[in-house]
């Protein structure tokens, strides 16, 4: 029975840690919560209380060189903060316009379309002899090719 005994002695005890560790987990979570709590209203308290020093050095009841220069720097930080919302509506409100779509005509490549001479022989008035029309867009081209130089398309056999 040793063996059982200790295995029973270890569950034991890591149960023991894993119930400390949850409870130092959520005392330490409250208490990091209460402190962040406090921060909170320290910094509501700090600032209601420059918003009231502002209101009474503006009427001229305060009278300090220090809190001058700072509501001077507040005053240019809010003006910057101004700037940048009207950039930020103005970014907001641009719109993509589709640039206009460019039709080139269409080039035609100089490539090979059949195995003939490159100089046919001239037919009567200046014309190539044994010339075809593609029936698919009526581009003269030499008899023996296969595919239309012009539009791509296979000419019968």
């Amino acid at each position: 029975m040793g063996l059982l005994d200790n295995l029973s002695k270890t569950i034991s005890q890591v149960g023991d840690r894993a119930k400390f560790e949850a409870d130092k987990f959520q005392r330490t979570t409250k208490l990091q919560s209460e402190i962040n709590e406090l921060k909170r209203q320290i910094d509501g308290n700090r600032i209601e209380f420059g918003d009231r020093a502002i209101q009474l050095y503006r009427a001229g009841q305060i009278q300090s060189p220090t809190l001058g220069e700072l509501l001077k720097a507040l005053d240019a930080l809010q003006g910057n903060i101004t700037v940048k919302e009207e950039e930020l509506k103005r970014a907001q409100a641009e719109v993509f316009v589709e640039p206009p779509a460019q039709t080139a005509p269409p080039v035609a490549q100089n490539v090979p379309i059949s195995s003939e001479p490159a100089q046919p022989p001239m037919g009567a008035a200046g014309s190539v002899a044994g010339n075809k029309f593609c029936p698919n867009c009526r581009f003269q081209m030499p008899n023996s090719a296969m595919f239309c130089p012009n539009c791509g398309a296979r000419q019968g056999a």
